[in-house]
């Protein structure tokens, strides 16, 4: 269950990088990666790039982090998707609610409104970039694919090299990267075509409604919030009847 959901956030997070960066001043709200060097080059030139819309998106992720490890903290330990999964996927449901409400509001075009908008929308990835980790699906954290295509080529040469009789050593071949299974590595291809395909669906739909293209990363979060819901009540008596089972 809990790979398709992280597949289906990736897609929101292709989706509202699209928005931020097509409509909102050239600006990531999910790949902070970016906007950490965005913010170095905005610093020597102030002429071409504002460095205040890459350090409200910064500020929003950290933000949205922080909310996020605040509901985590009592599972923090635990992995999967748990309840609290639920909870944070909820809120950074209403975030972007939030991001579509304020968009229409007629001020929408000031530059400091827009970061404003910035911040909301890299709140919501906070939260989900927390919500990936303490699933603990390996390589994957729905907010950024470098080290997921890092990882998949990787692996993906060295599995290659194996059929053709490169053999790891016997030490190596008990690494953990080793015994990465051809299912796993699968997951990371559709997570990095996710990204994609946010992207590219958002991109023309930002032709047609402008920053209401929002709607579409809305839309894919409540599916994971509603499907993760019901999913969890049909198992949580399946458990506790395995409880009740084992007491006896």
């Amino acid at each position: 269950m809990h790979n398709t959901m992280l597949v289906l956030l990736t897609a929101t997070s292709g989706c509202v990088d699209a928005i931020s960066f097509l409509l909102l001043g050239q600006v990531f709200t999910a790949a902070m990666t970016g906007n950490t060097v965005l913010f170095g080059l905005a610093l020597s030139h102030l002429d071409k790039l504002n460095p205040l819309n890459y350090a409200s998106a910064l500020l929003g992720f950290m933000l949205g982090a922080a909310v996020a490890a605040v509901i985590f903290r009592q599972t923090r330990k635990e992995s999967g998707w748990t309840p609290n999964a639920s909870v944070v996927t909820t809120v950074e449901l209403a975030a972007l609610v939030l991001f579509s409400i304020l968009s229409q509001l007629p001020y929408v075009l000031d530059t400091h409104f827009k970061q404003l908008l910035v911040m909301v929308l890299a709140f919501a990835m906070g939260l989900q970039g927390v919500t990936a980790r303490r699933v603990g699906v390996n390589g994957v954290t729905t907010t950024v694919i470098t080290s997921t295509i890092t990882g998949l080529v990787e692996i993906s040469v060295w599995k290659i090299g194996q059929r053709f009789g490169f053999t790891p050593n016997a030490k190596d071949s008990q690494q953990p990267e080793n015994q990465i299974s051809p299912l796993a590595l699968s997951m990371w291809a559709m997570v990095i075509l996710a990204y994609g395909v946010g992207a590219a669906l958002c991109g023309g739909l930002i032709a047609m409604w402008h920053l209401q293209a929002v709607w579409l990363p809305i839309a894919i979060v409540a599916v994971v919030v509603v499907s993760s819901t019901l999913l969890m009540r049909i198992s949580s008596p399946r458990r506790s009847e395995q409880g009740n089972w084992n007491e006896a």
